[in-house]
């Protein structure tokens, strides 16, 4: 009679042998014993270390036994054992020890059959009579099986897939023939909880591939590998031992969604196990047997949040894996609240008006860092995230969603970290997906990370894929633009072309004022600061702590909302003395930045200005309604006040005119011949009294002066003022000269006082001044061109080269008439110079008059010669507004005294 014994097969080894486990012993794995099917062979399964191929049929084999025995309950009986101790027997799936032998049903379908001891054993004397029943029955279906031509004694062989423990090509292909794809398979070998050894079942063969769970690490189990220790970490035998009792060799389907990096050769993959009875990742986490893996769960289709709110829960509870936490469970996210951006700081930051709260609030994108902009070869990719975000999302409305708070640490001030959405676009994961910006990792017990942390690393994955930005291995230094606001000259020399263009396409950079901001123009590569024409904007106040004007700060915040970092249109009109361009600025078709302030009663109209833009009108109006409406500066406008002062002003000039008419002074007439001997400006000069006896004394002077040299005396060091002979460079020859300055290295700035030039000489060009020729009167006298002056401008620069060409013209190498038409106490004599040639003196022919007319000088009127001659003084007025208006010279761009 059998004794027989029950147990649960773990697994079938080949179509002859299983692996048989016990009953369960608390937490510990339950013992497990291989058993062989007695008096039966089936055909060999193959070994690759070996080298050794499968056997037709031996996989068919093994499957007939698994599809049948692998986790159920069985009897089973040991009838003998080899001097090994291995251990053979019958093995029964119900309670029919003939019907139900596994033996029997694998030999009769041609699976096994009868070995050739079992024949000869039948012949021996001592043969148990149960062991010879089996044997003959075993026999009996072997003959049924060769005349029914099943299985292996089939006349022809069904076509075998055959199984492949390698790949013959790169894996990679693999992946991507069947990434996303559920495929049949059958899970082989359990290493650990959560690495995994299937057998996929292809049409063409059979793949054996090492699949890692996408998003969950458990316990690592390593036991009998060649060349390493034993390893088995906390509960990684229990988690090992729950996952075989589900899946070992079940009937599964697999979904691989990716390969860690360098692993093409090995064949192992990252993918999720789709069963009937349920997600075995899920099932190892909420159960304490596995951690949530940010590696592998940027691999998961939809992220990984559920399985890190399970892992939550399974924190809180302190089991298995987790007995002892004291980290951070994570929080759920904050409310998420509405806002709107005003500003990108960084490829990694963002500035947001919270309405709710009327505040500005900066956030840290959550979970990302961008591009180091102190690398040269990844600070271009920082640019470029900076300038992706600000595309993508300045001005319009985001959701925010604070995720964790960042303490303040090594330097860097606290921060609020968050996930920003634009729409349904993560702002964190459109950097991440296209190279701008990297994921942090984090230790599997800090939960203060981003909620949307999965898709951003599944994100990264991608960006990994496709090699993009800083996966690229492609340095990106950054942009150098040029700076049109260098300085005025250099401002110059782009507004007539911005001028020719129209509207220009900018961003707008920073905003440091209501009216002032800095631009860059992308299609040339140009920053510059730009002013905004025809108003005037309230003082802000300084990062320094100065005080602004009121209303200053509020028109800064309206520009900053309405243009920063925006794509605006600018026109330009003009450049200041500082190399700022001046202008009008367009939020959109017809919005007009200027305007907008104008109508929030922000800014006032600066009339002169404005009324050389050809938006005056606009201008004016914007301001007449904000008065209507009193807004801003015009909170207490009374426009019967107003008019009121406006008609007593005009009072008051028109009794300044009068008066001034009456106390008119009467024109000078003081003519003088004289010589131009140099030129100090457009408008300044210095003269020789052109008399006969004047020249004389000169020449004179000069030829003793060249004769009266002495070395000079040791330790001659002359003082600033104080009267020399020096020898001018051109000709060698000595002059009396005046020290206008004492400079480092013993030179000296001199001015020659009988010719008004001036030059720096050393001090072996220097000799003390003749007693004799100190008392005498200079021969050159500043002058100063009546009625005129050089606007205060930087702007009038580049105009100098074409006026000194023409008053050259006018005066060089001939005798004019001079008249002085003032003489103010310690300045240049005001002069009008005539040439004789001409005729009568006319003032338009005069050398005042052709400078005016030419657009090089504008009227002076504070000047003195202009209060002694008002009827001169207003046809010199005339002569400069013709100019104006006729855009020459000086004037060609516009007016040169506008920033004044």
């Amino acid at each position: 009679m059998v004794q027989l014994q029950g147990g649960t097969v773990k697994l079938a080894l080949s179509g002859d042998s299983i692996v048989l486990r016990g009953a369960q012993r608390g937490n510990s794995p339950p013992p497990e014993r291989t058993l062989g099917l007695a008096f039966v062979q089936a055909p060999h399964l193959g070994n690759a270390k070996k080298n050794v191929a499968d056997e037709p049929y031996s996989l068919e084999s093994r499957e007939y036994l698994r599809r049948r025995l692998a986790g159920k309950p069985v009897k089973f009986v040991v009838r003998y054992k080899t001097p090994s101790g291995r251990e053979y027997g019958s093995v029964y799936i119900g309670p029919n020890l003939v019907e139900d032998d596994m033996s029997l049903k694998l030999v009769y379908e041609g699976r096994a059959k009868v070995t050739d001891q079992a024949r000869s054993k039948l012949n021996r004397n001592d043969i148990d009579a149960d062991d010879a029943d089996l044997i003959y029955r075993l026999l009996d279906a072997e003959h049924m099986a060769r005349e029914g031509k099943r299985g292996m004694w089939s006349a022809k062989p069904e076509s075998s897939r055959p199984r492949l423990t390698t790949f013959d090509d790169d894996a990679t292909k693999f992946l991507a023939k069947h990434k996303g794809r559920e495929l049949r398979a059958t899970i082989e070998q359990v290493r650990d909880a959560s690495t995994l050894r299937v057998m996929v079942h292809l049409p063409e063969a059979h793949q054996m591939i090492t699949l890692l769970l996408a998003g969950v690490k458990a316990p690592m189990v390593r036991t009998n590998v060649p060349g390493q220790a034993d390893v088995a970490e906390p509960f990684g035998e229990e988690a090992k031992f729950n996952v075989e009792v589900r899946l070992l060799q079940q009937d599964v389907k697999v979904r691989l969604e990716g390969m860690p990096q360098g692993n093409a050769a090995s064949g192992t993959f990252v993918g999720s196990i789709v069963h009937s009875a349920g997600n075995i990742a899920e099932w190892l986490v909420s159960n304490s047997f596995a951690k949530v893996a940010d590696q592998s769960a940027m691999y998961l289709e939809g992220g990984a949040a559920h399985l890190r709110q399970l892992e939550r829960a399974a924190k809180a509870k302190r089991m298995r894996i987790w007995t002892g936490f004291s980290g951070s469970v994570g929080q759920a996210p904050s409310k998420t609240f509405e806002a709107t951006v005003v500003r990108i700081i960084s490829g990694d930051t963002v500035l947001v008006h919270d309405a709710a709260r009327n505040a500005d609030r900066e956030f840290q994108l959550a979970s990302i860092r961008q591009p180091r902009t102190s690398d040269p070869e990844q600070a271009g990719y920082a640019e470029k995230a900076r300038e992706s975000l600000r595309r993508l999302c300045i001005g319009k409305p985001v959701s925010v969603t604070i995720d964790y708070h960042k303490p303040a640490q090594d330097n860097f001030r606290a921060r609020d970290c968050a996930t920003v959405k634009f729409k349904d676009t993560d702002l964190g994961v459109h950097l991440v997906k296209n190279g701008l910006a990297g994921v942090l990792r984090y230790r599997a017990d800090d939960g203060d990370r981003s909620s949307n942390y999965d898709e951003l690393l599944a994100a990264e994955a991608q960006a990994q894929e496709g090699k993009l930005g800083i996966h690229s291995g492609k340095p990106k230094a950054a942009t150098k633009a040029t700076d049109a606001s260098e300085n005025a000259t250099r401002a110059r020399s782009f507004i007539s072309h911005w001028q020719r263009s129209g509207r220009v396409a900018c961003v707008v950079e920073h905003v440091s004022a209501g009216a002032r901001l800095r631009l860059y123009i992308p299609k040339e590569n140009v920053k510059l600061t730009f002013v905004l024409g025809g108003i005037r904007c309230p003082r802000a106040p300084r990062k320094d702590g100065t005080d602004g004007e009121p209303l200053g700060a509020e028109a800064l915040a309206y520009t900053t909302r309405n243009a920063m970092q925006r794509n605006v249109e600018v026109e330009f009109e003009g450049v200041d003395k500082s190399g700022g361009f001046i202008g009008a600025v367009w939020l959109g078709k017809d919005s007009n930045l200027a305007a907008g302030l104008l109508e929030q009663g922000l800014a006032s109209v600066h009339g002169y200005s404005a009324d050389q833009s050809h938006h005056a009108n606009s201008l004016y109006a914007a301001e007449r309604d904000a008065k209507a409406e009193k807004r801003g500066m015009w909170a207490d406008y009374n426009a019967d006040e107003e008019a009121r002062k406006a008609d007593e002003l005009a009072k008051r000039e028109q009794e300044r005119v009068a008066s001034t008419q009456t106390q008119q002074l009467k024109p000078r007439i003081e003519f003088l011949d004289v010589m131009v001997s140099e030129l100090a400006s457009p408008t300044s000069l210095f003269v020789q009294i052109a008399k006969p006896a004047k020249v004389a004394e000169l020449e004179d002077l000069m030829a003793n002066l060249s004769v009266s040299q002495a070395p000079a005396p040791a330790g001659f060091a002359p003082k600033a003022g104080q009267l020399v002979s020096a020898c001018y460079t051109v000709g060698d020859e000595w002059h009396r000269a005046k020290i206008m300055k004492v400079l480092p290295g013993n030179e000296f700035h001199v001015s020659y006082i009988d010719f008004g030039n001036s030059e720096t000489l050393g001090i072996d060009r220097l000799r003390p001044l003749p007693s004799q020729f100190a008392n005498i009167e200079a021969h050159a006298q500043e002058a100063q061109l009546a009625f005129l002056r050089l606007p205060n401008s930087e702007f009038v620069s580049d105009y100098s080269a074409d006026a000194y060409d023409m008053l050259r013209q006018l005066v060089e190498g001939r005798q004019l008439v001079a008249n002085v038409e003032a003489r103010p106490s310690n300045a240049p004599i005001q002069i009008t110079l005539y040439d004789p040639a001409l005729g009568r003196p006319v003032l338009e022919k005069s050398v005042n008059g052709e400078i005016a007319f030419a657009g090089f000088a504008a009227a002076d009127d504070r000047a003195l010669s202009s209060k002694h001659n008002a009827p001169a003084f207003d046809k010199i007025k005339s002569l400069v507004a013709d100019a104006r208006n006729s855009h020459r010279g000086m004037w060609e761009y516009g007016d040169a005294t506008a920033d004044e």
